[in-house]
């Protein structure tokens, strides 16, 4: 793996249910020996091979014209466990195989793919050149079964070959994948919940349900014994990793090593635990009475995992840290909008906590006091001080709305310049609307203030992984006309 990318599940399986009409064999059309039936096997393998060129598996159960084909088709992508079923109406298609198959597979995302298998129609049509193109038939008369049975496709389009299809496709296999990621996980919450921030709030029941997501409680008493059993040559070297790759160290030797020890029993937490999200209460006292510091340097093990890491027992936030991970597969900053310019049309975001120092810019990074709580803890702490690196990112919010789950996004740069703020991981984002309007609108929909800082253009994805998940999908910070 290279230094810039996390560990994630890299192509998702596929189940493919080719739909057609029994009624084509019953009169004969079908048949092997008939044109038409030797088109409908090519064409079938054409879906195959172009499929097989932008999903990492793809279970072809061959054509279903039955319900006891539909029936096999299931078991053949039960036993795969894809992760999800694309249905094309390969010619017209009748409802009962139809309801068999979707019966089947009502706890898997459905693609419909709108077929077309050359993209024209010739200057005349034969009888079999029509039924080849019959798809479209098929399709609208299967969606009143679909409407009725309260499924709503992702819906994608084309024929075989088509560029635009193809992208959209890896797409689609990208968020499978983070969606099959997502369902495998277990989140671990740091000294419970912060209590003054009733947005963060967890409800478990939503979280597994939904989701899949398991919610793994671990006491300030547990974190403060791991941190204990770190042992003490092993902080060590981690802190001599650390200084060598800050720019500037400003603290003492005992602050870092503690600061060292308490970032080390993390790993060992997400090792005993299997955890893929932390999210740690570090405003309690009582962490801090325990542990003599909160953990705001950067776990090496988990950060090559792919584990996303947030503060303030923000769960939800914290798994949209993850999906934007995993997603983009570069590291990415948990943040809050701390305040923006109008004129500058700029947002300044960043947060205490653990940050990878991956994020950073050229200028590389400080390892500071913490400057919350030097005074009020024992210890000074450690912190990593430095400013995201410019391009182009997407800010994320995951948010339990009480009613479902909602992710909110809007793109913009992450722009060049020396540190603009002391002590914190920051960045400086210009969003692709302008920042007054971008609040306004986030301030009518409701969410909490953390958001995840990914790298790049992830809007479609995003929304895409919404769509596979169950999650309402906004997006806002669009082009206002000027500040």
């Amino acid at each position: 793996m290279s230094a810039s990318r996390v560990r994630t599940k890299e192509r998702a399986s596929i189940g493919l249910a080719a739909m057609c009409a029994g009624w084509f064999k019953e009169v004969g059309l079908q048949a092997e020996a008939s044109g038409l039936g030797a088109v409908l096997q090519q064409d079938y393998a054409r879906l195959v091979a172009f499929l097989g060129e932008h999903f990492g598996t793809v279970v072809a159960p061959g054509v279903i014209s039955s319900v006891e084909e539909a029936i096999q088709a299931v078991a053949a992508f039960r036993r795969a466990s894809v992760d999800a079923v694309v249905l094309v109406h390969i010619m017209w298609s009748e409802d009962q195989p139809l309801i068999a198959l979707l019966e089947g597979c009502n706890d898997l995302p459905l693609v419909l793919w709108h077929y077309h298998p050359t993209g024209h129609l010739p200057a005349f049509l034969t009888t079999d050149d029509l039924f080849r193109r019959s798809g479209t038939v098929g399709a609208l008369q299967g969606s009143a079964v679909l409407q009725r049975l309260g499924i709503q496709p992702l819906l994608v389009r084309g024929t075989p070959g088509n560029a635009a299809l193809g992208r959209r496709l890896s797409e689609l296999d990208r968020a499978l994948a983070v969606r099959a990621k997502v369902k495998e996980l277990a989140a671990g919450r740091i000294a419970g919940m912060c209590e003054v921030m009733t947005g963060t709030r967890v409800h478990e029941q939503a979280l597994e349900g939904q989701l899949g997501v398991r919610l793994v409680e671990i006491s300030a008493e547990e974190y403060a014994s791991a941190c204990e059993a770190v042992p003490a040559e092993r902080a060590r070297a981690f802190q001599v990793q650390v200084a060598r790759a800050a720019r500037e160290v400003r603290v003492c030797e005992e602050s870092l090593q503690l600061a060292c020890r308490n970032t080390l029993a993390l790993d060992d937490l997400v090792a005993k635990y299997g955890l893929g999200v932390v999210a740690i209460q570090d405003l309690d006292p009582e962490l801090h009475r325990l542990a003599g510091t909160r953990p705001c340097l950067c776990p090496p093990v988990s950060a090559e995992m792919g584990v996303a890491f947030g503060m303030e027992s923000d769960v939800n936030a914290t798994l949209g840290l993850f999906v934007a991970m995993h997603a983009s597969g570069q590291p990415c900053m948990y943040t809050e909008i701390f305040s923006y310019d109008p004129d500058e049309n700029v947002l300044l975001m960043g947060h205490a906590g653990v940050h990878d120092p991956r994020l950073a810019s050229e200028a590389g990074v400080h390892v500071v006091p913490d400057y919350e709580y030097r005074l009020a803890d024992k210890w000074e702490g450690a912190w990593q001080e430095f400013r995201l690196k410019p391009g182009p990112v997407t800010c994320v919010s995951l948010y339990d709305t009480g009613r479902g789950y909602r992710m909110t996004a809007f793109e913009g740069q992450s722009l060049p310049g020396p540190l603009r703020l002391q002590g914190f991981a920051h960045a400086v984002i210009r969003p692709d609307g302008g920042v007054e309007a971008l609040l306004a609108e986030l301030l009518q929909l409701g969410l909490t203030q953390h958001f995840a800082v990914a790298p790049g253009h992830l809007v479609s994805l995003l929304a895409t992984w919404c769509d596979v998940s169950g999650v309402e999908f906004k997006q806002v910070a669009a082009f206002d006309g000027g500040r």
